[in-house]
């Protein structure tokens, strides 16, 4: 089976190789899906996400950060084949206290035009796509987000907030022990994406 995959910030499809090849050992057929993550060009990204989906068969989708978020907006755009499902992996569905940060600071320019789609949000968001998607997020609290204050006392990754995962309408979430780029060398989050991948549920068990 196809599966698509989506880098996060600043990032290129290589950070995603070792998940990939983990996934590539479960019986998945990577696509990896480099774009530009400081000058998003939604309809554009899009349209590629689309040309790599047959309309006859389930997409399946895998998003890390800033790409589950894009995974997400574009399943609640455009219409996904019966059956599809999408994972994201350390995903800020209700936008990331890191990047309020860097615009209190006037420093969203460091973040490109990614802040305004999805870093930074106002308010609660529900997600409004027919695909099951499934949120997994990590509580190592390791990263260089431990350099804010917002993420202190609070479970997560060391990047993005536990809480900031989660978001209305999902199938399911699952936190596990990893941290922000962590999670994309893990066998144990590759098992629970292949399982959500094929069942529509992680495993809790």
């Amino acid at each position: 089976m196809q599966l698509v995959m989506m880098h996060g910030l600043y990032m290129h499809h290589t950070i995603m190789k070792p998940l990939s090849a983990l996934m590539e050992t479960l019986g998945w057929q990577i696509e990896g899906l480099s774009y530009n993550s400081l000058n998003i060009d939604l309809n554009g990204l899009f349209d590629r996400i689309e040309a790599l989906c047959s309309p006859d068969t389930p997409c399946y989708l895998v998003g890390h950060s800033l790409g589950g978020v894009l995974a997400r907006q574009y399943a609640e755009q455009r219409p996904l084949p019966e059956g599809s499902r999408i994972v994201s992996l350390g995903s800020p569905h209700q936008g990331a206290q890191v990047a309020k940060q860097l615009a209190q600071w006037n420093l969203q320019g460091f973040m490109g035009n990614a802040h305004e789609h999805g870093l930074i949000n106002d308010g609660e968001l529900t997600y409004g796509g027919t695909a099951a998607l499934g949120s997994l997020a990590g509580d190592a609290g390791v990263g260089v987000g431990n350099l804010f204050n917002q993420l202190q006392g609070q479970p997560n990754d060391g990047t993005v907030l536990v809480s900031e995962t989660q978001i209305e309408g999902m199938s399911d979430h699952l936190v596990l022990p990893v941290s922000h780029t962590s999670m994309l060398l893990s066998p144990q989050v590759a098992r629970q994406t292949d399982h959500f991948l094929r069942y529509g549920r992680f495993d809790q068990g």
